[in-house]
């Protein structure tokens, strides 16, 4: 594992001139602790601040310990050379003052694409960039640009924030959170997650700041960095790297006590956060949904040294064909080294100290089930994505408890027993919560 950089290795990058673009690229890809940032951010006058906002965005708006707010500004400016860029064929590693062909990326693959004559991907990545670079968004945030935390097209990485607001101070050290905020969700994807894709997932997981209060909820979507495709999805040495990234962004929040922050892990993003939370990195809940499992290695909560006493839930539809077969994988072939490590721990749905929640109907079901009407399979969410793409949803409201916590109420899964167990991992379309009338209900700790 390549060493982290340090304040001196940043000193060096700001001095040359013109701003080295390797050596850009090597801060980048080994980025100081926050600790670091911070110390050295704070030691920048006004002027060599305002200096390097406009002349390394990129350096800016991806190290974690400058403060949320001059991120945003300083991936604004990114988006916006990239997408200028884009639009008049210039180089993209060039406009963002990076030094690498992008080997590997999806930019690179999607750009080799249009040079065949391939266009559709690289308008639909254009298109993305403005969304968030001037899009609405999914939250009205009274006229102020979308909050991209992270912006960094050489490694696939884009984190942004859903909320209303965030803290305008530019203390490294105060909280990122606007006033009035108490609940903070860090949602992580699963494989297959793209650029192009970002925009459905932050879509979809916005419904829970909706259903919050107003002005309470916020939520980062995490897709710092490239994610597997196909099989390589039950690769743990691939979600270890991530997972590092993950617990070194969310650690470096700064918290004062007032906010609360959930994880939630879908599909391979459990595992994900999971094994960052075998590594170190603190929340107050987790919610595994959809999820791989617990992280690789990890055979019980006891092997999370910070977070194996708060809350962890867990969501898991009927009928899961993506995750229901594999799950409790935890393999290592030793003569592949590293990357010989796979599948993502054990199955969070059934895992001792682990609360599974009720998945329940679709939202047009609601209804029905609320009247006490006979319900059918046809009304019960089912399958993978449907748990986050489905709107109104039995599962969306359990989501929306955790993250609130403060005694809301959450709806437990009915026992399937060895049978439902069983039907998990064959894919039968075994529902035990048709046979429950009354649902159980808990108080979120």
């Amino acid at each position: 594992m390549r060493a982290r950089s340090s304040s001196a290795d940043l000193t060096r990058l700001i001095a040359s001139r013109p701003i080295s673009r390797g050596r850009l690229r090597r801060v980048l890809n080994a980025p100081p602790t926050a600790a670091t940032t911070r110390e050295w951010w704070g030691a920048l006058s006004e002027a060599e601040r305002a200096r390097l906002l406009k002349q390394v965005p990129l350096l800016v708006g991806n190290l974690d310990g400058i403060p949320w707010s001059v991120r945003v500004r300083a991936n604004r400016e990114s988006l916006g050379r990239a997408i200028s860029a884009l639009e008049s064929g210039a180089s993209i590693e060039r406009a963002l003052g990076s030094a690498s062909a992008f080997a590997g990326g999806e930019i690179k693959s999607i750009l080799a694409d249009a040079s065949r004559g391939e266009l559709r991907d690289r308008e639909r990545l254009v298109h993305q960039l403005r969304e968030l670079h001037g899009g609405r968004g999914f939250v009205d945030r009274g006229g102020k640009p979308r909050f991209v935390l992270a912006f960094d097209p050489e490694r696939d990485s884009i984190v942004e924030y859903v909320g209303a607001a965030i803290s305008e101070s530019e203390d490294p050290f105060a909280s990122p959170f606007a006033e009035g905020v108490t609940s903070v969700g860090v949602f992580v994807p699963g494989n297959e997650s793209r650029l192009l894709d970002f925009e459905g997932k932050a879509h979809t997981m916005s419904e829970l700041i909706t259903l919050a209060p107003a002005g309470t909820a916020g939520l980062v979507v995490w897709q710092g960095g490239r994610f597997p495709r196909g099989p390589l999805a039950l690769s743990a040495a691939m979600a270890d790297g991530l997972a590092r990234k993950l617990g070194g962004f969310v650690n470096a929040i700064p918290r004062d006590g007032r906010v609360e922050l959930t994880a939630f892990g879908f599909s391979f993003g459990g595992g994900v956060t999971g094994r960052a939370m075998a590594l170190g990195m603190r929340v107050d809940r987790v919610v595994h949904v959809s999820s791989a499992g617990l992280g690789h290695g990890v055979a019980s909560l006891d092997d999370l040294p910070v977070t194996a006493r708060v809350p962890h839930y867990s969501l898991l539809a009927p009928v899961d064909p993506s995750v229901g077969p594999i799950l409790g994988i935890n393999v290592h072939l030793p003569f592949l080294g590293r990357v010989g490590h796979f599948g993502h721990g054990v199955d969070p749905a059934h895992a001792p100290g682990v609360v599974r929640l009720e998945t329940g109907v679709l939202g047009a079901a609601q209804g029905k089930r609320a009247a006490g009407a006979a319900l059918s399979l046809g009304d019960v969410l089912t399958g993978h994505s449907a748990v986050l793409e489905q709107w109104g949803t039995t599962a969306k409201y359990n989501m929306v408890a955790v993250l609130m916590g403060g005694g809301a109420e959450v709806e437990l899964a009915a026992d399937g027993g060895v049978l439902g167990r069983i039907a998990q991992r064959l894919v039968v379309p075994y529902v035990p919560f048709l046979r429950v009338r009354e649902p159980e209900l808990r108080s979120v700790a």
